[in-house]
């Protein structure tokens, strides 16, 4: 069973500090050491400095109408159709090209 608190020695009092060490296999572990008698915590406060913040945090799924999306840019469908015959076409002149060669060697 624990001591009382009233029980507990000045040592017990006395603040720690815990510290992150790893090993040579990288596993993290805390390395606790006492405090200095000298050592003060500092305290943390939040300073209200008058700048107005958000009434409420962002929460997307509380919205009861969705918001418009932004578009990324002025983007234009491809027809793949057309694409398609364009290539074709290349095909189609490229070989008459090379016919046109082959005959002209001959």
């Amino acid at each position: 069973m624990p001591p009382a608190p009233a029980e507990r020695s000045a040592a017990t009092k006395r603040r720690r500090l815990g510290k992150v060490v790893h090993d040579e296999r990288g596993n993290a572990s805390v390395e606790w050491e006492d405090a200095p008698a000298d050592y003060e915590r500092v305290v943390l406060e939040v300073i209200n400095d008058g700048r107005a913040g958000r009434a409420e945090d962002f929460n997307p799924y509380a919205q009861r109408v969705p918001r418009a999306r932004d578009s990324t840019g002025a983007t234009t469908r491809t027809d793949l159709r057309k694409l398609s015959d364009w290539i074709k076409k290349m095909r189609e002149l490229e070989e008459r090209k090379r016919d046109a060669d082959d005959q002209e060697e001959d």
